[in-house]
């Protein structure tokens, strides 16, 4: 009765869920808008490993990881493969601007969810994050954060899942 109890104050109390994205489980359908004002919806990448990144212009280790998925994406280029990136920016101006000073041209899809409505889906708590969605629409890795060593991860995990049928 009192397990009951709590779950049912926690429920209506309006608080927000504290739970995270467990790998195995199905991706979190989303729709959202890209900056240059294209529609993307999650559902439309099935049949390919979708890396999904969540990123912010504020955030230190991000500058560090954009130019590394662009190398990704090269490297992966026609084997089933699609980085989506997820920037949380209140203002568009800083993503783009963010974007401009790369020494990478970015070629996969930059969605801009001004009002932060995809990353509660996958639990998001930390920027970046990187979430591994495989051909069949299940998350297979997570990654908070960024560093130079996660590459080559990175690199294993992509190849094992494109290579799954």
């Amino acid at each position: 009765m009192l397990k009951t109890l709590i779950i049912v104050i926690v429920f209506f109390s309006g608080l927000p869920a504290a739970f995270s994205i467990e790998s195995g489980t199905k991706a979190p359908a989303f729709k959202g808008n890209t900056l240059d004002g294209g529609t993307i919806k999650l559902e439309d990448y099935r049949g390919k490993v979708v890396l999904l990144d969540f990123w912010a212009s504020w955030c230190g280790p991000c500058r560090k990881e954009m130019p590394f998925l662009a190398e990704l994406y090269k490297e992966f280029e026609g084997h089933d493969f699609e980085i989506l990136a997820v920037n949380i920016d209140k203002k568009k101006k800083n993503a783009e601007k963010f974007l401009k000073k790369l020494d990478v041209k970015i070629k996969f899809p930059v969605i801009w969810d001004k009002k932060k409505e995809i990353p509660p889906l996958y639990g998001i708590k930390t920027m970046p994050t990187t979430v591994l969605i495989d051909k069949k629409g299940n998350v297979r890795y997570i990654h908070d954060g960024f560093s130079e060593s996660l590459k080559n991860q990175f690199r294993k995990e992509v190849r094992e899942l494109c290579g799954e049928k």
